[in-house]
């Protein structure tokens, strides 16, 4: 067996972004960078394609009007589709927004040429219909290149070719197979929107496939495996969106017991403080633990902003996790303290958000008592959005001088000694070991 897999890393980039892949309605107005672009259409262009035919062209609509004629177009396509549903049906149908035609900076018309390279093109002489499914594929590969660029996607299909043909000047003989709109969201949501509203529901794998023959079963292996996978990835959801399903109640000590009458699983508070090396250093232990499990992690550093740190560049490789440094170096070698108390404020909201929204499971405040201690932050804000937090959501204080009311709060304290550092002995910071 040879081994051509990719690194783990790239594994889980590639499974993080089909799994996260959603049909995005809603857009901010902000415009996508040149570069950005560019690397989403060129991740379309290396789809695979029927005899190497790359029969698809991209045809970038930014105009307004243009775009606004496509709405209005969209829009009757739509009511006249609502007429297919029975009544309860039409109007929950309706009640979706179905795109962002115009919210969106940039609309994408993928196109398909079956005659490019001629008539004779490697295997489609039997099925010519492959040059749409290798645009298709195209498609696929925009789609996910964009979320990999945190940008969203959304595929406005509610139309007829035929005017889309007319308004954009696209010759009889091209297939618009794809109508996109293309822009930055404010969130991509956990699950897809029309399984969310249980519009249908989402069909277990082991039911779509079959083995040598229509309607067998795979194999037995095949199917543990599938199940092995379903399990994950109900565990992971679990951990990911929702508190304790048991209905809890206190105990003495302040933790809470299931129905069951063992102690259940809820978000921890740890707080790393004191004079000691090691307190950034510990966090990430357990942001590396909480990763091989699975979690979405994120990291917000509220000091640490002029150094290029190991963990700010390995962090650049692993999916999974957000890692945002927001700080503008240390505030007591600061010039500007102005500069640094927006700096901070504008990080506390963001990691508010982000430990409040229940999407990540562990959260890292790295240095945020710094912040607090210099008031830059109100201590009152911090202990009440903590005790409001999500019940499934562990986070992370680090930090000297930790506030004796954020150490009251924790579930775990952990005071840093130092008993000797090599800097004592004139010994410089190292990269890797101190950075």
């Amino acid at each position: 067996m040879t081994n051509h897999a990719l690194p783990e890393a790239w594994r889980r980039g590639v499974y993080e972004a089909i799994a996260r892949r959603r049909d995005m309605r809603s857009f901010l107005p902000d415009p996508i960078a040149p570069d950005i672009l560019a690397r989403i259409l060129s991740a379309a262009h290396q789809a695979g394609s029927v005899g190497l035919s790359q029969p698809w062209n991209f045809l970038l609509v930014e105009n307004l009007e243009v775009r606004r004629e496509i709405r209005s177009h969209v829009e009757i396509e739509r009511m006249r589709a609502a007429d297919s549903f029975e009544a309860e049906r039409r109007e929950k149908y309706l009640s979706f927004k179905l795109e962002g035609i115009v919210d969106a900076p940039i609309n994408v018309c993928v196109t398909c040429d079956q005659e490019r390279f001629g008539p004779a093109v490697i295997g489609r002489n039997t099925i010519p219909e492959t040059a749409l499914y290798s645009t298709c594929c195209a498609i696929q590969n925009l789609w996910l290149a964009a979320r990999a660029e945190g940008v969203g996607v959304g595929w406005v299909s509610v139309l007829e070719p035929g005017a889309l043909r007319k308004i954009l000047g696209i010759p009889d003989r091209i297939v618009p197979v794809a109508y996109l709109c293309i822009g930055f969201v404010e969130s991509f949501p956990e699950r897809p929107m029309l399984e969310t509203a249980g519009w249908l529901p989402r069909l277990p794998l082991q039911e779509v496939i079959f083995h040598d023959r229509w309607g067998q079963r795979p194999p037995p292996d095949l199917v543990r495996a599938l199940d092995m996978l379903d399990t994950i990835g109900e565990r992971t959801a679990a951990s990911e969106e929702m508190p304790p399903a048991a209905s809890p109640r206190a105990l003495p000590n302040g933790d809470e017991q299931s129905a069951k009458g063992e102690p259940a699983r809820k978000g921890l508070l740890l707080v790393y403080t004191g004079k000691g090396k090691g307190k950034t250093t510990a966090a990430l232990g357990v942001v590396f633990r909480a990763l091989g499990r699975g979690l979405r992690v994120a990291v917000v550093q509220f000091i640490k902003g002029k150094w290029k740190t190991g963990e700010r560049l390995f962090a650049e490789t692993i999916p999974g996790l957000t890692f945002l440094v927001m700080g503008q170096g240390f505030t007591w070698e600061s010039d500007d303290l102005t500069r640094d108390r927006n700096a901070a404020a504008e990080a506390w909201t963001k990691a508010k958000d982000l430990f409040t929204g229940g999407e990540h499971v562990v959260v890292v405040l790295d240095e945020l008592t710094y912040a607090i201690n210099y008031g830059f932050i109100e201590a009152a804000d911090v202990l009440t959005a903590l005790r409001n937090r999500p019940a499934h959501v562990h986070v992370i204080v680090t930090g000297r001088n930790a506030p004796e009311e954020l150490c009251a709060l924790a579930d775990l304290v952990t005071e840093m000694k130092s008993v000797k550092h090599p800097f004592e002995r004139g010994l410089k910071a190292q990269p890797g070991i101190d950075y």
